[in-house]
């Protein structure tokens, strides 16, 4: 029998089928062209080899028949599974809410920092107001004094000589 036909009997793979036969020693002939040639025998060796329980008639791709106690194991493996799978999406969820909360904390803080800069600069700018009106002020004054300031007779004679 080929290595395929071999594998649909067992329930496994061709690749697998050849790794079992070279793991587990089994003396197997070949043909010509170096394939196996798997004898009844041979497909009775994996099986006490590997503990393989024989196919009942299985289509490919289906799941081969099991006794009552496998599927007792096999539905409280599933239920223990939906279990755990159950914990970590509560997990997950209670890390998204943290997440979550986390970053409204953050944004709440980041605004708080903007608002807090937002009224320095604001006190900075009532101070350079104020500066700038006394700056203002203080040259009016000068300006003033300036213009109220009478000139010497010869300042005043160079400045009527030059407008000319």
């Amino acid at each position: 029998m080929k290595t395929h036909e071999a594998a649909r009997e067992l329930g496994v793979s061709s690749q697998t089928v050849i790794k079992w036969i070279r793991h587990y020693n089994i003396d197997c002939a070949k043909n010509e062209r170096g394939h196996f040639d798997i004898s009844k025998e041979n497909i009775k060796q994996i099986r006490e080899a590997h503990n393989v329980q024989p196919r009942s008639s299985v289509r490919k791709g289906h799941v081969q028949s099991s006794t009552p106690t496998d599927f007792d194991a096999l539905e409280a493996q599933i239920q223990e599974m939906c279990k755990q799978m159950g914990s970590m999406m509560g997990r997950i969820a209670e890390n998204d809410r943290r997440i979550e909360e986390k970053a409204g904390e953050v944004v709440t803080f980041q605004v708080l920092e903007h608002r807090t800069e937002i009224t320095n600069l604001q006190k900075k700018i009532y101070e350079l107001e104020e500066r700038l009106a006394m700056v203002e002020e203080q040259l009016e004054k000068k300006e003033g004094f300036i213009a109220n300031k009478k000139l010497p007779r010869w300042k005043t004679l160079f400045m009527n000589l030059w407008s000319l």
